[in-house]
């Protein structure tokens, strides 16, 4: 009875073990082309669902309160721009739905509120991984940076997406806010920011 308990215990244990590894095996893994690990080349798949992230390196070549304040600004404004093409394909489906007669189509833009919305919940987007990488990130050879991945929780997020709807002032019903949201949070935006940026 004892033995049964003991395997029980360790079994129990070495899949703990195991179920670890593999949650930080994850942002660890590293892309085959670059050798950079994936919380740098597609920080987004390293981040619960509903969070926004983006990860921005510089090239090493200051001391680190430097590196540290540029790649983190730089982190931010790329949160700024995913959230703007978020809003964009979000008000497509709002031109869409006025066009059906489902809203009113009074009010701002929400493209037009987005950015300033944007830059004043930045406070709430931490550097969550900061570290210094060596590759080949501008095809001039293997050189060193520091790189950041900068993190906008869920709760965040979804701050900025109030607020986007309230400063726009388009009435709206619940049903249409939560579809607008469900567009807002969409993997075509970060498809449509991909292509924008030639990736």
């Amino acid at each position: 009875m004892v033995y049964s308990k003991v395997k029980l215990v360790s079994a129990i244990l070495a899949a703990g073990l195991v179920a670890g590894c593999a949650s930080t095996q994850s942002s660890e893994e590293t892309s085959s082309s670059s050798g950079l690990p994936a919380w740098v080349m597609a920080p987004s798949s390293v981040v619960g669902e509903g969070a926004l992230a983006t990860t921005e390196c510089v090239a090493a070549n200051a001391n680190m309160s430097i590196l540290k304040a540029r790649s983190t600004a730089l982190a931010q404004a790329a949160l700024v721009q995913q959230i703007q093409v978020s809003v964009q394909v979000m008000e497509e489906t709002y031109q869409d739905m006025t066009e059906n007669g489902n809203e009113s189509g009074s009010g701002s833009t929400f493209t037009s509120v987005s950015k300033q919305v944007a830059d004043q919940m930045l406070n709430g987007a931490i550097p969550e991984r900061m570290d210094y990488l060596s590759g080949d990130m501008d095809g001039e050879g293997e050189k060193r940076y520091l790189c950041t991945m900068v993190v906008l929780a869920p709760e965040k997020n979804q701050q900025i997406f109030k607020q986007i709807i309230d400063k726009a002032n388009r009435q709206m019903t619940p049903d249409n806010e939560a579809l607008l949201y469900q567009e807002y949070r969409a993997n075509r935006a970060a498809d449509r920011l991909d292509q924008a940026m030639g990736r």
